[in-house]
């Protein structure tokens, strides 16, 4: 039984090692994804992530101390944990990050007509030009029927070949459209990696309550 109780232990731990890369990873991507995304979805990834930092350094030390009451402080953790994921997949709403991306190459579409380079850096990143199409420059006043030299490979326009047609509301509703498939395999995958350590964590709880017990008697 020792042997067997050793191996949870360690796993919990390992498993309370990736649990803390993984928060560590989530607030990443909520800190470098802040202005690309809802500024309240991306609250949202930084509380999670720094929960499941704490969750992760709590269970590694209730399971190095073998201490059942952390443990089960832990257990109760993740529970919790385990109910606000579930209740994140059922009212998350889908394609967020595809409609703030539509939404902020329209509103800087809008902004291009009274300033001019306000499209500059989603053209570049997406190699798109314009709304819709590039002849879309035509329509603007402001260019003096040309188009800028983001739409253009290496920024070089000279050479017609260069000139990047397709516009960037269709070119980003296309960068996005796995998004949600993606998203849902992030979702169960939190998910599952959480039922797990829940059932390591509550073997162990119950192993060293059980063990605790003996010693009074």
């Amino acid at each position: 039984m020792s042997c067997a109780t050793g191996t949870i232990k360690y796993s919990l731990f390992l498993f309370n090692a990736l649990w803390a890369i993984l928060g560590i990873l989530v607030l990443t991507f909520g800190v470098l994804g802040w202005g690309a995304m809802p500024e309240a979805y991306a609250i949202g990834i930084l509380v999670l992530g720094g929960i499941i930092l704490m969750i992760s350094m709590f269970g590694c030390c209730g399971a190095v101390r073998e201490s059942p009451r952390m443990l089960w402080t832990y257990v109760s953790l993740l529970l919790v944990l385990l109910l606000l994921i579930v209740a994140f997949i059922i009212l998350n709403p889908r394609d967020v990050f595809k409609k703030y991306a539509v939404q902020t190459v329209e509103d800087h579409w809008k902004l291009e007509q009274t300033k001019p380079n306000s499209m500059d850096l989603i053209q570049k990143t997406y190699q798109c030009c314009g709304l819709n199409e590039a002849t879309d420059y035509l329509e603007l006043k402001v260019w003096n029927s040309t188009v800028p030299s983001s739409c253009c490979k290496d920024m070089n326009c000279e050479n017609p070949l260069n000139l990047n047609h397709r516009g960037c509301l269709s070119t980003v509703e296309e960068a996005f459209a796995d998004e949600g498939v993606t998203i849902s395999y992030m979702e169960w995958g939190l998910f599952g990696f959480d039922a797990v350590i829940l059932v390591l964590a509550v073997i162990l709880a119950i192993h060293y309550t059980n063990r605790q017990r003996r010693y009074h008697y």
